[in-house]
């Protein structure tokens, strides 16, 4: 075992050490960001070609790399410590009378591990690091027109992991995140284009199993978002379109055998939004966008006290508009709708419960120059059974249901 875990660390550390010099060297190597007649890959393939107009190119690469690796051992022991950082850049720009290209790319990487074994006590223990980060620059300048591209990305990982076979106890938390950003820009003489995008996402997760007194939990968080904008401009025209979204999750179970009990609890949240805009010299539109989502589940479970638990909900709100403009008329539409349901289920020793609710309400609008129109809708529904069973053995039970309707509608013509 202590032969298998340094070869291990030791072969993990040379990797990472390598990883990075190699990816920075790639990058350069199938740079395809700017498509263009001349783009900018052809310009760093003329390394080899005969200088004809007074052009230069310059490529400067440069490559790090550290490895430290400390191990110590005993007869019923063994530790060791891996540290591991490597960085690498690539810088090249070429050059004439008519145009100039260049791209520049970095990247650095670091990984720690710590392990340790403890045969005397049954322990063994491991905890891991990392996290990279990495950048893309490229610029194209003509005579007529530029372009650039920028990226840049950074991620970290965390595990830890701890085994106590004396006490039959395992543990293990894990944590990662990464973000990156993207963005691009295009001018010329008659016109201009950009996207910008960015995101970033976390996960989250803690697994302890204790077998000693029949226990074990988990619990995971999740979360993401991101961002997208694109934007277009010419003489006579511009467009505009911008996205964004997130999301949430959660969830947390645990199983206690020994009391004849569980739960999990999960929740969740989710959120988009688009804007988009068009317009020239006779007419102009726009459309926006978004949502929002929630939603619960809860499961429970006690088999000693004969009882569980069941519920299941969720609320969305949603909005949308659209319009048009141009010389003769105007145009607008919006639309609004939410959305609330839920269900429950209760059982105990003598009694029952089933319940649902469902609540929505929506809203439409149309204005233009000559009409307009509105509505709302408002909708709410309760359904529930309950049962009971008392000392004397007789039963009870309940049915209920809720009903309610809204309805407003109004139109109007200038004619």
């Amino acid at each position: 075992m202590k032969n298998v875990l340094r070869t291990l660390t030791i072969t993990g550390g040379l990797a990472a050490s390598l990883l990075i010099g190699a990816g920075a060297a790639s990058a350069a190597e199938n740079d395809s960001l700017l498509n263009g007649d001349r783009g900018l890959l052809e310009k760093l393939n003329l390394l080899g070609s005969e200088d004809e107009n007074n052009s230069n190119l310059v490529i400067d690469s440069q490559k790090d790399a550290n490895s430290d690796v400390n191990v110590e051992s005993t007869e019923d022991a063994y530790q060791s410590n891996t540290e591991s950082d490597a960085e690498g850049s690539v810088e090249a720009m070429y050059e004439n009378e008519e145009e100039t290209a260049s791209l520049d790319a970095d990247g650095e990487a670091e990984v720690m591990n710590e392990t340790v074994v403890d045969e005397e006590n049954d322990m063994y223990s491991s905890t891991t690091e990392a996290d990279a980060e990495g950048t893309v620059e490229a610029m194209y300048e003509g005579e007529e027109e530029t372009a650039s591209v920028n990226a840049d990305g950074e991620a970290e990982v965390m595990n830890e992991t701890v085994v106590d076979e004396e006490n039959d106890m395992y543990s293990s938390t894990t944590e990662v995140d990464a973000e990156g950003t993207v963005g691009a820009m295009y001018e010329g003489e008659e016109e201009t284009a950009s996207v910008n995008a960015d995101g970033n996402a976390g996960l989250m997760n803690e697994t302890v199993v204790d077998e000693e007194n029949d226990m074990y939990s988990s619990t995971t968080e999740a979360d993401a978002e991101g961002t997208v904008g694109a934007m277009y401009e010419g003489e006579d025209e511009t467009a505009s379109v911008n996205a964004d979204g997130n999301a949430e999750l959660m969830n947390e179970t645990v199983v206690d055998e020994d009391n004849d009990t569980y739960s999990s609890i999960s929740k969740g949240a989710f959120g988009s939004s688009l804007n988009s805009m068009f317009e020239n010299e006779d007419d102009s539109s726009y459309l926006n966008a978004d949502n929002n989502t929630t939603f619960m589940n809860i499961i429970e479970s006690d088999e000693e006290n004969e009882s569980s638990t069941f519920a299941l909900g969720t609320d969305s709100a949603s909005f949308l508009a659209l319009g048009s403009e141009d010389d003769e008329n105007e145009n607008h539409t919006t639309l609004m709708s939410a959305l609330s349901a839920w269900i429950k289920a209760e059982q105990m020793e003598d009694s029952s419960y089933l319940g649902t609710e469902v609540d929505t309400t929506s809203m439409l609008g149309f204005e233009s120059e000559e009409d307009s129109f509105f509505s709302m809708l408002d909708a709410t529904a309760n359904l529930w059974v309950e049962s009971t069973e008392n000392e004397e053995e007789s039963d009870s039970s309940e049915l209920g249901l809720n009903l309610n309707l809204g309805l407003l509608a109004s139109s109007e013509s200038n004619d």
